[in-house]
Formats: C-alpha cells, sequence, structure tokens
C-alpha cells in the first residue's frame, strides 16, 4: 500500500512539475513576444525585404505581422553557415519566406524548425535506394533538405529563385515540408482540422493521378511534383504562394484547401 502511495505521489509531483515549467515558458515566450514587438524593425531588414514582390503586396497591418515574425525566427532560431558567412540578408530573406508560410497562423504556431543550414551551392547527399534486392548508394546535389527540425539550403538557389521571380522557391518548399513532417512523418498530408481529411485526401489525389498520364510539356506543376505526394504538397505550396493567381486558375480545388491549411488567400494578399 504504501508502494502505491509513494507512487501516486511521485506522479503528481511530476504533473506538477510539467505544468509548472509550461507555465514558465509560456510567461517567458509572452514576454519575449511583448518585447519583440516593441522593438524598431531594423532598417538592414527592411532594405532587403523591399525588393522582394511578396513583401511589397502585403497590407500595412500584414507586414507589421510579419515583421515580429521575423524577428522571433532570427531570434529564436539557429543559423549555420556551411563554409559561408551567415549574413543579415542571409537570415531575413529566408525568415521571410518561412514565415510567409505561417502568416495565416497565431504567433509560435506551427513552428517547429530550431535550425537552419546553409550552403553557398548546391550541396551533396548519399541517398542510398534498393536495386534487385541489393543496395546502392547514389550521390545527388540538393538544393534544398529538411527533417526532424532541420532545414538545409542553397543559397545559390534561393538567390536565383528571387532574381528570377520563378514559379519556384526552395525556401517555401522546405519549410512545407516542416509542416508536413508535423505528423510525425511527410506523406503530403498535414496535420488539419479533422472535418477536413477526407476533401483534403479527395482533392490532392484526384490532380495526382491526372498529373501522372500527363505528358512532361503538359503538366504545369513539373514531374518532380509527382516524384510523391509529399513532393506534391511541397511543390503546391510553392506555387500557392509564387503565383497564386495562376495557380488558382489551374487547380482551383487544391487552391481551396490550401487556402483552408495556410488560412490565408493569397490571391488577395500578394497580387
Amino acid at each position: 500500500m504504501e508502494y502505491y502511495l509513494l507512487l501516486i505521489q511521485f506522479l503528481l509531483a511530476l504533473f506538477l512539475f510539467f505544468i509548472l515549467f509550461k507555465s514558465i515558458n509560456y510567461f517567458l515566450r509572452l514576454y519575449k513576444y511583448k518585447k519583440l514587438k516593441s522593438t524598431p524593425f531594423p532598417k538592414k531588414y527592411q532594405e532587403t525585404l523591399k525588393n522582394l514582390h511578396q513583401y511589397k503586396a502585403l497590407s500595412p497591418k500584414l507586414k507589421e505581422k510579419m515583421h515580429l515574425l521575423i524577428l522571433l525566427f532570427i531570434d529564436q532560431k539557429e543559423f549555420i553557415g556551411a563554409k559561408m558567412l551567415i549574413t543579415d540578408e542571409i537570415k531575413t530573406i529566408i525568415a521571410f519566406y518561412a514565415s510567409l508560410l505561417r502568416i495565416g497562423f497565431a504567433l509560435g504556431e506551427k513552428d517547429r524548425v530550431n535550425t537552419i543550414i546553409v550552403y553557398p551551392n548546391n550541396f551533396l547527399y548519399d541517398e542510398e535506394y534498393q536495386n534487385g534486392g541489393i543496395y546502392k548508394t547514389e550521390t545527388i546535389a540538393l538544393e534544398g533538405q529538411s527533417a526532424n527540425g532541420t532545414v538545409v539550403l542553397s543559397w545559390q538557389d534561393i538567390k536565383q529563385d528571387i532574381s528570377q521571380r520563378e514559379k519556384e522557391n526552395v525556401i517555401i518548399h522546405e519549410f512545407a515540408h516542416e509542416l508536413d513532417f508535423e505528423s510525425g512523418y511527410a506523406n503530403g498530408t498535414p496535420i488539419l482540422e479533422s472535418s477536413n481529411y477526407r476533401r483534403w485526401s479527395e482533392v490532392f489525389s484526384t490532380a495526382f493521378d491526372r498529373l501522372k498520364n500527363l505528358s512532361e510539356k503538359d503538366n504545369p506543376l513539373g514531374t518532380y511534383a509527382l516524384t510523391n505526394e509529399a513532393e506534391f504538397f511541397a511543390v503546391c505550396s510553392e506555387r500557392f504562394f509564387e503565383t497564386p493567381k495562376d495557380f488558382k486558375e489551374d487547380f482551383p480545388d487544391i487552391y481551396e484547401q490550401l487556402k483552408l491549411f495556410y488560412r490565408v488567400d493569397t490571391v488577395t494578399i500578394l497580387q
């Protein structure tokens, strides 16, 4: 009997400690939010952002929220340069596009990335695969990669995406993967409101299957989007934030699902 009482007391103490830890963490984050909200947005960040077409399109109210998201992102994330120096420009651009995906969410929501590693160019990755029962390794060059709260990016490809205003955006792509990983693994279906899963699956599966039957020339998303469902979601997220008007015209059903998930109508706020 004494053993069970001690066990109950231990579990109760553990529970109270957990509540105390969560409360302290909550108030520390609240203090940090208030402090950063009252901090003037640095002019050097502003100079970098003024050349980004999505930033220029945002309303004053959304720019104010974006400024806070960027300040929080830069303050809370670890940036690591792989054979390169991490500058304020690099931090600001990555923070902007990573935060653009979360502009419709509450502060601190959908924020699981801790570390960003930046390479000057494409980086090499050894991919292992099975062929006829034999395991082989192939070295491939990547623009970006993400897993377990860490995002790896190529600065060369980031600059190219921005300068050419392409449909692709490696930052959006990799951070979309991280949102997908929130459910435990990347399968093209991030955590949704429970009522949305059936419709989401129906819309994305129908589009995925339809595009597989098209030629490369007729596929508006490109062949890489058809690698698997996770890549399909990431590519669709890129188009949703980069070319929302065209994307809505080509894929109205997917656009609607992404609008519900990201809680923002990009045609309205970014055009």
